[in-house]
């Protein structure tokens, strides 16, 4: 048995250069929290405010690398309390997805800037981030579809995980923090592919 790490994601926004620019400043350095699983990933000090057609989320944390297109990852509870369809997607898979309004925090004594992405509002589809290697080794390749069984004290198995697999990633299970609470989930955990 290979004991797969999971990794919990709460809502977040991944930024494009275009709108780091808008949103905070031209040349402007974010502040690292922590690093994340997945290699060049980070939890930055800085947020923004989410805007949909209902209502509003404060405090969504940035997460770095700067991105081609600006993506909001959010929970399907996220998207009834902004008013929006919760699409479930890869992270990357933005076309057909909602829009929403980011505003950011006002620095230095000037207005908080903002921008309306026409699109990028998604629910992450659960998925499993592997090397190519070690996709083989598991008899697995990219685009698969796995189960994932885990065992603690509300022990569930998540079907429909999509395998991630590329040279770049590390080995760990994504879910989603609605996901994690279903199933009782905390930091360190693992789970077991079911073949």
């Amino acid at each position: 048995m290979v004991r797969i790490p999971i990794w919990i994601s709460n809502r977040h926004v991944h930024l494009s250069q275009i709108d780091v620019d808008k949103l905070f400043g031209k040349w402007y350095q974010f502040t690292k929290i922590k690093d994340l699983t997945q290699p060049g990933e980070m939890a930055c000090k800085e947020t923004v405010t989410v805007v949909g057609p209902k209502g509003k989320l404060e405090n969504l944390r940035i997460v770095m690398q700067i991105r081609k297109f600006t993506q909001v990852e959010l929970t399907i509870g996220d998207t009834f309390t902004l008013g929006i369809e919760p699409v479930i997607r890869l992270s990357g898979n933005l076309q057909g997805t909602p829009g929403l309004k980011l505003i950011g925090p006002a620095l230095a004594g000037k207005p908080a800037g903002e921008v309306d992405i026409p699109f990028g509002a998604i629910v992450a589809k659960r998925h499993l981030h592997c090397t190519v290697k070690e996709a083989a080794d598991l008899w697995l390749k990219n685009g698969d579809i796995i189960k994932i069984k885990v065992w603690w004290e509300r022990w569930l198995i998540f079907d429909n995980v999509e395998v991630r697999a590329k040279d770049s990633y590390a080995l760990d299970f994504h879910v989603d923090i609605e996901e994690g609470n279903a199933a009782g989930l905390k930091p360190g955990d693992w789970g077991e592919i079911i073949k």
